[in-house]
């Protein structure tokens, strides 16, 4: 470690964990489990502990909710499931961040300190939606509180109820060694750098996953994407996305596919696989993961 603080974000996240008394960990519900950190509950150990997963609106809930009775990444844990887009009212939030809290500050009583509101931090995987969450909880009314006694300097806090303070800054889990196929699921939902996988695989791969889990949404489009030869050419031609010659341009159809994937527009889905399905989640992980100078 550097001296005179932390030598990465992660670490001056690690830092900061110390000072809090709820951590929240972000998921999309899309792929709860697949962006559920694997190195979490040792990261954490016994620090209060929320799952709030994002994007409620364009996912599957009931599919999410067996997911939290099947998954041994998810399984046991409180989450809540949001939509930032309306519709939803952070109160309910920061009502449990509130309850939660409560022990921390019976501990601080205890020892004859005053009261003061729970301190809370959001982190997650990059672009799970960390900041977005930030700004929805924070909203217009919030005051910030700048610096707090014994917390690193520079760290500023939101307090967002009378009973509650924000850290302003999302905390980004440093990336692992995914298994191959939750990385997949990662790049179909524009979590991972688009430089770093083939769209047009990628695309080839949601399709077939999408006519496994949700044909009724493929059948919408045409019935004859339902044919197991079926592909991305197929969805294509039935946009009408041609290139000379009249040959499906392929390229655009999977642009525009994991588009439509990634805003909702084919329907609600979530992709991570249930118990009497493949095994596709983060315990497949490898154990080794990256504190990169980078994050």
């Amino acid at each position: 470690m550097k001296k005179g603080g932390p030598r990465t974000a992660f670490q001056h996240l690690l830092e900061l964990v110390k000072w809090v008394d709820i951590v929240v960990e972000v998921l999309d519900s899309r792929i709860p489990v697949s962006t559920r950190h694997p190195k979490s509950r040792s990261l954490f150990g016994n620090k209060p502990h929320l799952l709030v997963s994002t994007k409620e609106d364009i996912a599957d809930a009931d599919r999410v909710r067996l997911l939290f009775d099947q998954s041994p990444v998810l399984k046991d844990e409180r989450c809540l499931m949001v939509s930032l887009k309306g519709g939803d009212n952070p109160k309910r939030i920061i009502k449990e961040f509130v309850h939660m809290g409560e022990a921390a500050q019976k501990k601080l009583a205890a020892k004859g300190f005053r009261p003061r509101p729970v301190r809370v931090c959001i982190v997650g995987l990059p672009n799970v939606g960390k900041s977005s969450l930030i700004n929805w909880l924070i909203g217009k009314r919030s005051t910030r509180v700048g610096n707090q006694p014994g917390i690193t300097r520079g760290t500023q806090w939101v307090r967002v109820h009378p009973q509650v303070e924000l850290l302003d800054t999302p905390g980004i889990l440093p990336p692992v060694a995914f298994h191959p196929l939750t990385y997949e699921r990662l790049a179909m939902f524009n979590l991972v750098p688009e430089a770093k996988y083939d769209y047009e695989v990628v695309a080839q791969k949601a399709f077939e996953d999408l006519r496994q889990i949700y044909p009724h949404l493929l059948a919408k489009i045409s019935e004859d994407l339902l044919d197991p030869r079926a592909g991305i050419a197929e969805f294509a031609k039935a946009r009408n996305l041609v290139i000379s010659g009249g040959k499906p341009d392929v390229a655009r159809g999977a642009q525009i596919f994991l588009a439509n994937l990634r805003d909702g527009r084919l329907g609600r889905i979530t992709f991570d696989r249930l118990a009497n399905e493949e095994n596709l989640d983060n315990s497949e992980a490898q154990d080794a993961w990256q504190d990169d100078e980078s994050l």
